[in-house]
């Protein structure tokens, strides 16, 4: 691939990380990493979850994952079941503090795009998305 193309994706990508702040330790105004609700999207997402899944759709090391967990566990957002087949398997389910930390989350996401969107027309705004859905599913094709 040409360095000229490298260096503009690159810088893309620093653009876009510093402007959604993705680089802070915290997400929005929570005490909470990006990678923590994250963890609990797809925890959410999911109707039988198991760690397992996460480390593999994440690619996260699965002690960084068994951390993040515990955490998680600890702070009462999480909370983890046997398998009534398999004792060994715990299944990931999000409490009702844990839902309602998300739903916070996912409010202020929303609120965040809205205002990285403001000042532009209809038009740009559906123009972005679609130059979005393309890079998505070009790269999806390479996963």
């Amino acid at each position: 691939m040409d360095k000229d193309i490298i260096y503009d994706i690159r810088q893309f990508n620093r653009f876009y990380t510093k402007l959604l702040s993705l680089f802070n330790n915290q997400i929005l105004d929570t005490d909470y990493s990006l990678i923590e609700a994250r963890v609990l999207f797809e925890i959410r997402e999911r109707t039988e979850c198991i760690a397992n899944n996460l480390v593999q759709e994440l690619n996260i090391d699965r002690s960084y994952m068994s951390r993040i967990l515990r955490k998680l566990e600890r702070e009462e957002l999480i909370e983890k079941k046997s398998s009534i087949i398999d004792s060994r398997k715990n299944f990931l389910y999000l409490t009702k503090k844990g839902e309602e930390l998300l739903d916070k989350i996912n409010i202020q996401s929303d609120e965040q795009i809205n205002q990285l969107f403001k000042g532009l027309t209809d038009s740009e705004i559906n123009e972005i998305r679609i130059s979005m859905m393309i890079i998505k599913e070009k790269l999806d094709k390479n996963n």
